[in-house]
């Protein structure tokens, strides 16, 4: 990748492959910055296109997205 940035990932459904995946995560306020900010993501995953529990797979993001 040009000027040494990570290749783009995604995550998606180990079960069926769709990327409409969510998962477990506490955020805080912060009252300097005024905004949510992500403390703590958690193992628990949800995959939206099956409707049940899931293992994340993660891979190459596609092109586009």
């Amino acid at each position: 990748m040009a000027g040494g940035e990570a290749p783009r990932v995604e995550y998606a459904c180990e079960r069926c492959g769709a990327v409409a995946v969510t998962r477990d995560a506490w955020a805080e306020w912060s009252l300097e910055n005024q905004a949510w900010i992500l403390s703590e993501t958690f193992d628990f995953a949800f995959c939206h296109q099956c409707h049940r529990e899931t293992r994340l797979a993660e891979r190459p993001a596609a092109q586009g997205r």
